[in-house]
Formats: structure tokens, sequence, C-alpha cells
């Protein structure tokens, strides 16, 4: 069954704000694992970061997708955790709302539901990150394109195959 895009219940802006708070804390984490194995390819913070933005948007649809990103993003701005902070502004919005118009074609029913809706929130959240890394980090644009591709690739398989997983057990646990 395909669902609505935008939902403004008080549980779905209540459910935004804690799990984006678990959201921060994971990303803090696997951010700081990603900066000691190789600070360019963020394979498990992108990874991690496209799972819960996928996660919360079939929770709670939209603005609480926006809502989680935008208080990643700020935290991780205001707690200094990554040169590339700014730049998770518009990777958390644009990959939220670019996961939510995909995932509402589609019943997320299926595994390739998942991976295409993460293709294209990987895709386009990458992208800005790649800016980031360009512009603050000052990498050559091949080798920034080539990191946001290698993250995007693993962070679609991987948080693809997450999202179905625990989105499947939560339907059925009827917790949603």
């Amino acid at each position: 069954m395909k669902e609505k895009l935008v939902r403004t219940d008080t549980k779905a802006l209540v459910g935004a704000v804690i799990i984006g708070i678990v959201f921060v804390i994971m990303e803090q984490v696997t951010g700081r694992i990603d900066a000691v194995l190789d600070p360019t390819l963020l394979l498990l913070n992108g990874t991690c970061w496209a799972f819960f933005t996928g996660l919360i948007v079939l929770m709670y649809k939209q603005p609480a997708g926006i809502i989680a990103g935008l208080v990643e993003a700020i935290v991780a701005m205001a707690t200094a955790y990554s040169p590339l902070a700014f730049f998770f502004l518009f990777a958390n919005t644009i990959g939220s709302i670019v996961y939510s118009l995909i995932a509402m074609k589609f019943s997320m029913e299926k595994l390739s539901h998942h991976i295409l809706a993460q293709i294209g929130c990987t895709v386009t959240g990458n992208l800005c990150v790649m800016a980031g890394l360009i512009y603050v980090i000052h990498l050559d644009w091949k080798i920034a394109l080539l990191s946001s591709c290698i993250t995007a690739l693993v962070g679609t398989i991987v948080a693809g195959i997450l999202t179905k997983s625990v989105y499947g057990s939560l339907r059925k646990s009827a917790l949603l």
C-alpha cells in the first residue's frame, strides 16, 4: 500500500525529535569511528545517516524527516564534530525529501523499493557532502566524487537492507 508524504500529528512530531536524538548520537559515534579509519570515506557515518533518514521518513513522514535531519546537522555544527557539518543541513534536508518522494510511489514491502529510495537519498545527500569535501577540505573534485560515490554505494546497499528489515519488523509489531 502506498502511503502519504505528510504527517503532522503529535506522535509523528515528537517521534521525530526522539528518534532524531538517537540519530544525533549514532552519527557522532560513527563519525568518530570513520575519522579514525578514513576521514574521506564516511562509510559507517554515511550508512548510519542513510538508515536513519529512511527510517524516520518511513515511520513519521514529513516534516519529521526534515526536522530530525536539521536537528542532527545543527548539533553537528554546534559540537564542531565535522568541518563538513554546514553541508549536512542541505544533505539531510534534500536527502530526506528525495527519500520521501520516492518512497511514496512504492509499497516499501520489497528490498528493491528500499534500495531505490536509498539511491535517491544517498546520491543527493552525498552530492552535498561532496561540495563540502571540495570547498572545505580542499579535495580535488575527482577524489571528492570518488569518495562520495563509494559512500553512496555502500550506504545505499547496507542502509537499504537495514531499513527494510527494521521497518518491516516495526510494521509487523504494530508499533507504527
